[in-house]
């Protein structure tokens, strides 16, 4: 047994809230008393609050207010995804570090998560405000073996991972997705994705889908004020960022199967069900052409398909596109 097991069993025990005798926890793991202390020392020490009592033992009185990933496995029901976590207390950027393990043949599931990036980004290069502690900053490492050209779906699947995540956590959040990669609540991003893909002619070598949540955030900088929001302004609570994180990690294997069972019709009528754009007049600029219309369609590899005052139809890849939707 090594000791990222030692310690998951361990707090396996302890999360029942109440006192679990030495004794009862060294025959449970099958290893000695000794061990078992000098255990209970290392997760104080990762700011974990355990209280110790003759005659009781220990008891857990308070998780970190960080994200652990013991605490993370403890509630997860996937089969792979987020069964290899790294933990990160400041990065550049999760996406770039999740590039680096998966050119190391890290496996489909593995997640990098930062508290703090200090370079963070969306689509288009734009940068991503993500302060210390606040937020769930993350990048999956995926393997999928599916053709090149149905790539776009990752960041479709991801984006229904966050919808049905984030209504979970409470329905009276209704979140919509902003076509392509935006998550909102009351027309304010709360969410955004952005995919990456490493592929050879005719094969995804490894993609990274890099998730950026705001969570816990009581402001934001005076020129994203207007336009970004989080959980905890929506609903006035502070919100747990691992059992969000659990949940997202089990929505996501589930739609990650369907992709590799070639779901795609299916995958795509659900995310349009979720879209905000469908029937909206839009302004598309595209490189230095602009373009308007009414959104009429989403293909059946995720682009827009907008028809604009002549009747002519153009379709759109979101990588290639700056979208504003127009008041009526």
């Amino acid at each position: 047994m090594n000791m990222n097991e030692i310690d998951l069993k361990l707090l396996e025990l302890l999360h029942n809230g109440d006192f679990v005798s030495g004794e009862k926890i060294s025959e449970e793991i099958g290893v000695s008393r000794t061990t078992i202390w000098k255990h209970i020392n290392k997760l104080k020490q990762q700011g974990y609050q355990i209280e110790s009592a003759t005659n009781k033992g220990y008891r857990l009185v308070k998780i970190p207010d960080r994200i652990v990933p013991e605490e993370v496995y403890l509630g997860l029901k996937t089969d792979y995804i987020g069964r290899e976590i790294k933990v990160f207390s400041s990065l550049g950027s999760t996406n770039e570090r999740a590039k680096e393990l998966a050119r190391k043949d890290f496996p489909t599931g593995t997640v990098v998560i930062a508290e703090e990036q200090t370079a963070g980004k969306g689509r288009l290069g734009r940068s991503w405000f993500s302060p210390p502690g606040t937020g769930l900053w993350f990048s999956l490492i995926v393997r999928p073996d599916i053709p090149p050209n149905k790539a776009p779906f990752l960041t479709i699947i991801a984006s229904l991972t966050l919808v049905k995540a984030l209504s979970e956590l409470n329905p009276e959040l209704k979140p919509l997705i902003k076509w392509p990669n935006d998550i909102l609540i009351d027309d304010r991003k709360v969410c955004g994705i952005l995919s990456e893909l490493n592929a050879d002619l005719g094969m995804i070598n490894f993609a990274v889908i890099g998730i950026g949540i705001n969570v816990n955030q009581d402001y934001f900088p005076e020129e994203l004020s207007a336009k970004a929001t989080s959980l905890k302004i929506a609903l006035n609570t502070r919100i747990d960022r691992t059992g969000l994180l659990q949940g997202i990690l089990n929505f996501f294997e589930g739609y990650y199967q369907k992709l590799l069972e070639g779901r795609f019709k299916e995958i795509l009528k659900e995310w349009k069900g979720y879209l905000n754009i469908l029937g909206e007049s839009v302004t598309i600029y595209s490189g230095s052409e602009t373009y308007q219309g009414r959104v009429i369609d989403i293909s059946s590899l995720g682009e827009l398909v907008i028809k604009d005052n002549s009747g002519k139809v153009w379709s759109f890849w979101a990588g290639d596109v700056t979208l504003r939707k127009e008041e009526n």
